[in-house]
């Protein structure tokens, strides 16, 4: 969830900040979070829909794969070849790494990683699974990316309702539906606003398989996490590609590091692997 995100980035810092904060902004929901025991993967593939009185339309379509090992090593990639023109980010995988205590910004167009010491309170962070009603913090009244300023200090009313249990996608998953009611004149709307979203959570996975919303105005955003494989991926995503430099990003007074995966020599500015 957005929340999550937000939290991450103002603790690793600026340097990661803007980037963190975009991906999260792209879906609906939080990346996978770092536990262990519960390896799998999966491509979540968000679609929004805006509808205008004229009958236009503007669809818009956002794919992300997801990777856990039972370690709880976590890898995201947004944006990458194959996934649509429609992923507004530049290419770029996230790799997770509690075990050796880093967190790996991957750059495929410039072959670049940018790799920062994570604390014991980004580890406990990661690891943490949301709630359902934290994943509906965004708000989307309009479409991904047409945001009308709509915040949980706008709403009027919030009614939660509890769906029971089923399997979406072929995971075991319980619902939530949750409608939230904007008042007029908060935004400069002249009538109330609704906003529906339902959502199915997986509590083996630790996230949503499917969450819809949609709102009176128009706005319809569909999330589905379809081929979901449970197993172990392949070890080698869970670290730095060879062949890559790999940037250590400096944490307080810090020696910079720089350099690829595959060793390392001194330099007078930090460390340069071969």
């Amino acid at each position: 969830m957005l929340r999550k995100a937000l939290a991450l980035g103002l603790i690793l810092g600026s340097g990661l900040f803007g980037t963190l904060v975009a991906s999260a902004a792209g879906s609906m929901v939080a990346d996978p979070p770092a536990i262990a025991g519960s390896p799998y993967s999966a491509v979540s593939v968000t679609q929004s829909t805006t509808s205008f009185s004229d009958g236009n339309r503007i669809v818009r379509t956002n794919t992300v794969r997801y990777f856990r090992d039972g370690q709880g090593r976590t890898r995201v990639e947004r944006g990458m070849e194959g996934d649509g023109a429609a992923n507004a980010l530049q290419p770029n995988i996230m790799i997770t790494d509690p075990v050796g205590g880093q967190l790996y910004l991957v750059r495929p167009q410039s072959k670049l990683v940018e790799a920062i010491k994570l604390t014991p309170q980004v580890i406990a962070l990661q690891a943490a699974v949301h709630s359902p009603a934290d994943s509906q913090v965004p708000f989307a009244l309009m479409g991904i990316g047409m945001g009308i300023g709509a915040s949980l200090a706008t709403e009027a009313a919030t009614n939660e309702t509890s769906l029971g249990q089923k399997v979406v996608n072929g995971v075991t998953a319980t619902g939530t539906r949750v409608v939230r009611t904007f008042p007029a004149g908060v935004l400069g709307n002249e009538k109330p606003i609704t906003s529906t979203v339902e959502e199915w959570f997986s509590s083996d996975l630790g996230v949503p398989v499917q969450v819809t919303q949609k709102s009176s105005i128009g706005g319809e955003i569909s999330l589905n996490l379809t081929q979901v494989v449970r197993g172990e991926p392949d070890s080698t995503l869970f670290a730095p590609p060879a062949g890559y430099t790999v940037h250590q990003m400096p944490t307080g007074m810090g020696a910079v590091v720089s350099g690829t995966a595959t060793g390392a020599s001194v330099t007078p500015t930090g460390i340069k692997q071969p």
